[in-house]
């Protein structure tokens, strides 16, 4: 769907000049829900507006309900009833072939996939990963091209779950898809705090308000580097579309599955009641 408008997915619904394809002035997020309803609708699209801003990109069309509706549309459209992962393209509109915007109006355009899971499940198998090395992998000298689309490769070849990504001076940022956790004892380390406006920002605040209010853990927010891993019990990684992903391997250092099958469960059933009270105030 493109402003409200439905798209076959197999035809062209983009521009030559089209300014994300061409310069990259755009930004996607990928959100998930059931039964019509994104979780967490209002926050998400909070953010999306404060990322809009930031950018100065305007467009007064753009708003909750009609978001929200458009969604809705799209999902009865491809009849995806229960489960569902949701895309968020936002892109500057163009007049013209100038890589300086001239106009600050944006499009949206949205995508919807059904999935084989109701509400969030942690993995079986604890995932493995290391931090992300660039000279390991294929470097380019464009401006700005984000290498770690070029990660796959070494991954595979490693037997990796997921790379962690981190700052000039070490510290952890996030995974090549998530924010990152840790817990001790009765302790929630969020140790992602470049993040401070993003969905997967949304979804760590939905984790640490749960941890605390059900399990009574202490929430803390710390920066963390490889010396600091020698007292940790356990890592999980938590975003918007994958939920928490318990870490068993981070480089040579290894985990217990620790409280994340506890937080898991609560973020389960705290959605699913969600969800429920969301479908009898529709009837």
């Amino acid at each position: 769907m493109l402003n409200g408008e439905f798209i076959l997915s197999d035809k062209p619904c983009l521009k030559y000049n089209n300014r994300g394809l061409r310069w990259g002035d755009t930004f996607s997020v990928q959100l998930r829900g059931n039964s019509c309803f994104v979780y967490d609708f209002d926050q998400y699209f909070d953010c999306i507006k404060q990322m809009t801003k930031m950018l100065e990109m305007e467009n007064n069309e753009f708003r909750p309900k009609t978001l929200a509706n458009d969604i809705y549309l799209l999902l009865q459209k491809n009849r995806i009833y229960k489960e569902f992962a949701v895309t968020i393209t936002i892109f500057r509109n163009s007049n013209d072939n100038n890589k300086l915007a001239s106009d600050n109006s944006f499009s949206t355009l949205l995508s919807a996939e059904s999935l084989p899971h109701e509400f969030y499940s942690i993995n079986a198998k604890g995932l493995f990963t290391d931090i992300l090395n660039i000279p390991q992998i294929a470097t380019t000298s464009i401006p700005d091209f984000p290498v770690e689309l070029l990660c796959g490769k070494l991954m595979s070849e490693n037997n990796l779950d997921d790379l962690i990504i981190t700052d000039e001076k070490g510290f952890l940022k996030r995974s090549l898809y998530s924010n990152i956790f840790f817990t001790k004892g009765n302790s929630l380390i969020y140790a992602s705090l470049h993040d401070n406006i993003s969905p997967n920002k949304v979804f760590a605040s939905r984790i640490s308000y749960l941890a605390n209010k059900k399990l009574g853990m202490d929430i803390y927010e710390s920066t963390f580097d490889l010396q600091k891993l020698n007292d940790i019990d356990g890592m999980f990684l938590a975003d918007p579309i994958n939920g928490i992903r318990w870490v068993v391997g981070l480089g040579r250092k290894r985990f217990f599955k620790a409280k994340a099958d506890e937080i898991a469960y609560e973020v389960y059933n705290y959605y699913k009641t969600e969800i429920e009270r969301l479908k009898k105030s529709r009837m």
